[in-house]
């Protein structure tokens, strides 16, 4: 009930009851005050007018009350509704839109600018987090995160701005405050929260742009806040960024690509083509998964553009399990070969490669003998004990590991001896220089020595033509991969290839 029709609905009976009485004392005096009656009469009318006056003073108290009760609980209902639209509930911090508005706000007008700071928060590794501790730790993560911050920026106003992201605008654009405040939320991030008995350290990284110093612009600010929430995360997370005009340049157009890339893996807008590999008489014996962006506008954006772009940030973990789950899919329609994958260093660097694949293997029911892991030859020559652990660890669920690019760095013969592969692919200027270079005959053939001692598998790729091939399998390769035998395909069309199998490739393609 409105606020106004509570006050109708008690103007009815109860004013009338009111008026009732109103007339009655007024009646009773005006007989005690005329003399209209005898002495006995008259005290009685006077009591009369007294106890009319009374109830009507009495009923207009309770009336009083009433609307001022009804009152309060309308404004309560309005409080708890602008609360419900301003406030994130789990969080109890602002929501993004009205913590845009305040943003706005805080900057004043073009005629009257005001100092300001922004400050966008990121806690780190918060998927890795949900996964571990489950979500319900996830969800206190971010409420303690949002407590910590409004004890420390107490002047502050902090909003959750996405999932793991959440602004805070102070109202000064002290840089020098500003840094030994983020510091003191970094550190009491870092001494954690208690979960189930044990403390669990949590990590954020942070992104500061200044106003009007940087911009006066509400967007304009929180771009300059993202791009160096950005530099954070790139430099290895668990730090604040004051933003610098040298980020503008390249680094904003890597952060529209981030965006723009993040957005591809929900919009459905990335492909995984299939090249063949095969035996030495041409039937496919596995293929490569080769991820492709089909961009609604650029069109076909290859892997070279934006792959290192999305291995500074999370997004490459993001991509190789997006990768990961596309093979696991598509799997059922190459009956008999395995699937060969990518597998970035920067996703190595972290234990989450080796709980996403076991996670997804059970999700699919899929084994993972039948997937390649292929790294590259700089992951290799730079793996450190934690890495090869992850490979062991990845080889111990069932799957091949496989050296990507062999003869393109500094990676020795030793290395065969030292690292979990079961097969090498030689990079194809090696197999390109076969028929006239001297030095790659012998690499090749004492590579291919060496593997069969080791029982490694030997790839050549790149093989375009058929004297290549010829040569290569001479040289002692086992399996062969390049245009020779199929370009990258689509799904539907490489599987309908490898139904026609019944012949050699390379006579077929």
């Amino acid at each position: 009930m409105s606020i106004l029709a509570t006050i109708k609905d008690h103007s009815g009976r109860i004013y009338r009851g009111i008026q009732v009485l109103l007339v009655a004392s007024i009646a009773a005096t005006g007989l005690a005050a005329f003399g209209l009656t005898e002495d006995a009469s008259r005290a009685a009318a006077l009591a009369m007018s007294v106890t009319a006056t009374s109830l009507a003073l009495l009923v207009l108290m309770y009336m009083r009350s009433s609307v001022v009760q009804s009152l309060q609980s309308a404004a309560d209902a309005e409080a708890e509704k602008h609360r419900f639209l301003n406030i994130d509930a789990m969080t109890g911090a602002m929501t993004r839109r009205y913590f845009l508005e305040a943003l706005s706000d805080r900057l004043g007008t073009l005629r009257n600018r005001r100092q300001a700071s922004l400050l966008l928060i990121d806690l780190d590794h918060f998927k890795q987090l949900n996964d571990t501790f489950g979500h319900q730790f996830g969800d206190l993560a971010l409420a303690y995160l949002v407590k910590e911050a409004e004890r420390i920026f107490a002047d502050g106003i902090i909003g959750r701005l996405g999932g793991d992201e959440f602004g805070v605008i102070v109202p000064h654009g002290d840089a020098a405050v500003i840094g030994k405040d983020a510091r003191r939320l970094l550190d009491a991030m870092r001494a954690g929260k208690r979960h189930e008995g044990k403390i669990i350290p949590l990590s954020i990284s942070l992104g500061v742009a200044l106003a009007p110093l940087h911009a006066s612009n509400p967007t304009e600010l929180m771009l300059l806040a993202d791009l160096a929430l950005y530099e954070s995360k790139a430099a290895g997370r668990g730090r604040v960024t004051v933003f610098d005009e040298e980020m503008l340049s390249d680094k904003r157009y890597r952060r529209l690509v981030e965006r723009e890339l993040r957005a591809a893996i929900y919009l459905g807008e990335l492909e995984l083509h299939y090249q063949p590999i095969v035996g030495t008489e041409g039937s496919i014996d596995a293929l490569e998964g080769l991820i492709r962006w089909r961009h609604p506008v650029r069109g076909l954006i290859s892997p070279a553009e934006f792959i290192p772009i999305a291995e500074r940030s999370t997004l490459i973990d993001m991509i190789g399990e997006w990768v990961f789950k596309r093979a696991c899919a598509d799997i059922g329609h190459f009956p008999g070969q395995r699937i060969s994958i990518n597998v970035s260093g920067e996703q190595l660097k972290r234990d989450e490669i080796v709980t996403m694949c076991d996670r997804i293997l059970r999700e699919t029911g899929r084994s993972a003998s039948g997937f390649i892991i292929e790294i590259t030859e700089t992951v290799a020559t730079a793996a450190t004990p934690e890495i090869l652990r992850r490979l062991e660890a990845l080889r111990g669920l069932g799957f091949h590991i496989a050296l990507d690019d062999f003869g393109t760095g500094h990676c020795g013969f030793n290395y065969l001896k030292t690292l979990p592969i079961d097969s090498v692919k030689i990079d194809r200027s090696y197999i390109r220089s076969l028929a006239h270079d001297q030095v790659a005959q012998i690499f090749v053939s004492a590579l291919a020595q060496i593997a069969r001692i080791q029982d490694i598998t030997i790839v050549a790729e790149g093989v375009e033509t058929a004297e290549e091939f010829a040569l290569a399998r001479t040289a002692g390769c086992s399996r062969f991969q390049g245009y020779f035998f199929g370009k990258p395909a689509p799904r539907d069309k490489t599987s309908v290839l490898c139904a026609a199998d019944g012949q050699p490739l390379a006579l077929s393609a």
